[in-house]
């Protein structure tokens, strides 16, 4: 079985909305319900499970009914970060899955995930155990310590951004959450943050540059633009 994890536990106080930006209405659905049904269309995924802020449960259980998620299967209380939001989830399924199940863990602020971006990550995990979206960077990275002053160049070749979607097999992923607690780890933004911790190595799958994480007002102008640009080429196409 393959279950894609929502991770919706966040706020941001940066973020200069009434409503948390997973939640933010665009164009007549919420931010979520767009990440929620890129994995309610992929024939891959077999359940889905909402780890959320508190008090939002129940309109996350409204918004699967009004737009036909009929594989959400469960909605957990999230946490105060992406590590902690996930293992609530991990606790919640540890009864409900095989070992050999695989979790996908994706953020709610990402919803133009693609098709072929879940099923790499499923691939990737099946060799390796587990498949973390990334993408290589075309900026030069410098070191900085405030933000004003640069202190050393970095070859982007050396670098990645981590996206999610990220796949792991029950097993790995609880393994490492379990190891994380008893070494005191805690605070990750994601769970590839956690294992680095660990010193242990992180398989890559496939990321984009359209994988977009809403993080700021503008990038809600974003995201209506973009999906602009896509429902028009998908009309000429028709």
């Amino acid at each position: 079985m393959n279950i894609a994890m929502i991770l919706a536990g966040g706020t941001d106080s940066r973020f200069q909305m009434s409503v948390p930006k997973q939640f933010v209405n665009v164009y007549n659905r919420p931010v979520i319900v767009y990440t929620l049904e890129a994995f309610q269309k992929h024939n891959e995924i077999d359940a889905i499970m909402v780890s959320c802020l508190d008090g939002w449960q129940e309109m996350v259980r409204a918004y699967a009914r009004q737009f036909n998620i009929d594989k959400l299967k469960w909605v957990v209380s999230g946490g105060r970060d992406g590590q902690e939001s996930a293992r609530n989830g991990i606790m919640a399924l540890k009864n409900e899955c095989r070992s050999d199940d695989i979790i996908v863990l994706h953020d709610s602020i990402r919803p133009f995930v693609s098709e072929e971006i879940i099923t790499d990550s499923l691939q990737v995990c099946r060799m390796h155990g587990m498949g973390v979206a990334a993408v290589r960077t075309m900026d030069t990275i410098m070191k900085t310590r405030d933000g004003v002053v640069g202190t050393e160049s970095i070859s982007r070749y050396a670098i990645v951004r981590i996206q999610t979607p990220q796949a792991y097999r029950m097993d790995r992923l609880w393994d490492v959450h379990e190891k994380a607690v008893e070494r005191g780890i805690t605070g990750e933004v994601d769970t590839n943050s956690v294992i680095s911790r660990l010193g242990e190595p992180v398989y890559f799958s496939k990321g984009s540059d359209l994988n977009m994480k809403i993080n700021t007002v503008e990038d809600v102008e974003m995201f209506k633009a973009l999906y602009r640009m896509r429902q028009e080429t998908e009309k000429e196409q028709a």
